[in-house]
């Protein structure tokens, strides 16, 4: 496999990462020494406002894949000091080799942090458990019905937030502070005043900080960022409300690095991966 430079900007270094059967993810290096990498080609919770599972799921990316990213990165002159397992593919969909991905990213002194829409809820669990750096819960929603429109094969909100509030108190105090909510607004579809005050009442309960992400647009998937002036709206309701909010940093509003918009290429001979994990939605 090997990474290429596809597109560099203020704050970030875009790649494209090509995996040895022609298949090909992407990855990015954010301020310099934070690599964002994917962990599936394609992904099977098919958001619809994201690239990244827009031809659905290939398969997974192996332990050596993975490190692989962190490595090309390096071979090409850059330093990595952190990871994020946050580009193309559901890591809970992937478990055993993005676990051991990260527990290698500790041995070599390289900081993990994962981006997962929750499910499956077991595996959601066990990772609240594991040695990580960070563990950020996408959720973008606050009722069910908008939940449903946005993440179709994650777990469903009830469910969610139940497992959440049964298993935080459990974790330490240190703990609880690297898990997170993100909310990325999107015009007309999330960031109603109704929607955003249903999601503080779910997230309020928590103690958590929530990243409050301002949406990169995809091509043709139909949905569009809302005004600054209305994210900066959100921001204060939220704080308001009593939450502890984080704005998007200016490396994730730059359109090489923003949520949703890495894409997968699948080889010419390969076909989609036959899954056995349980992706249809959590009943409420």
């Amino acid at each position: 496999m090997r990474l290429v430079e596809v597109d560099v900007s203020s704050f970030n270094r875009r790649f494209r990462v090509e995996l040895d059967d022609g298949a090909a993810v992407e990855a990015v290096l954010y301020r310099g020494d934070t690599l964002c990498v994917s962990s599936q080609v394609g992904c099977a919770v098919r958001c619809p406002f994201c690239a990244s599972g827009a031809r659905g799921l290939l398969r997974g990316l192996t332990l050596e894949e993975l490190w692989g990213q962190v490595e090309g990165a390096r071979g090409l002159g850059h330093h990595v000091s952190r990871v994020t397992v946050s580009g193309v593919g559901e890591p809970l969909h992937n478990h055993d080799q993005v676990r051991a991905f990260v527990l290698r990213c500790r041995e070599q002194r390289v900081g993990p942090s994962l981006t997962t829409s929750g499910g499956p809820l077991p595996r959601l669990s066990e990772w609240l458990a594991l040695p990580h750096n960070g563990l950020t819960i996408s959720v973008h929603a606050g009722s069910e019905a908008t939940r449903a429109a946005l993440v179709p094969k994650g777990p469903a909100l009830a469910p969610l937030f139940e497992l959440l509030v049964a298993s935080l108190p459990a974790l330490s105090r240190a703990r609880r502070k690297k898990v997170a909510l993100a909310y990325l607004a999107m015009a007309g579809r999330n960031d109603g005043d109704a929607e955003v005050d249903a999601f503080v009442e779910r997230a309020r309960p928590l103690g958590v900080a929530v990243h409050l992400y301002a949406y990169n647009p995809v091509a043709s998937s139909g949905h569009t960022p809302i005004s600054r002036a209305r994210y900066e709206q959100l921001y204060q309701r939220m704080r308001t409300a009593g939450l502890v909010v984080r704005m998007s940093s200016q490396a994730r509003i730059e359109a090489n690095g923003g949520c949703g918009t890495l894409v997968a290429a699948p080889s010419a001979l390969a076909r989609p991966e036959r899954t056995l994990l349980p992706l249809a939605r959590t009943p409420a």
